[in-house]
């Protein structure tokens, strides 16, 4: 993870298409790695499926990245965000005891209707 990190923060400082590019220009190429992840998911090919989510989860980070540079998004602090919100919805991930499905729904929509994370 932490050469992934070190890419996307050398693409920011020397990369000539990245410098031009906006979020809503990098949100496009993060739906077609999207169409790329399906279509390999439905191909059943593995190793296409591994690369193409490689492909997805760099361009989620280019996203973030240039999200940071142009409007001040914190990635950690969105991270910290997402787990916090995760941890209170799903708090049976944290439990001893398993729970079925049927329960873990009403707890999700119970906590999702009750507090946006």
């Amino acid at each position: 993870m932490e050469e992934l990190f070190d890419i996307i923060k050398r693409s920011l400082e020397r990369c000539p298409w990245l410098e031009r590019q906006s979020v809503e220009n990098l949100l496009r190429e993060l739906r077609s790695e999207v169409d790329e992840v399906e279509r390999a998911v439905k191909s059943g090919d593995v190793q296409n499926l591994e690369e193409e989510i490689g492909d997805l989860v760099y361009d989620v980070f280019l996203v973030a990245a240039v999200a940071g540079r142009d409007y001040g998004v914190d990635l950690e602090r969105a991270i910290k965000r997402v787990v916090d919100k995760i941890s209170y919805r799903k708090p049976w991930l944290f439990w001893d005891e398993r729970i079925e499905l049927e329960e873990a729904i009403r707890i999700w929509n119970q906590r999702k209707e009750g507090k946006k994370g």
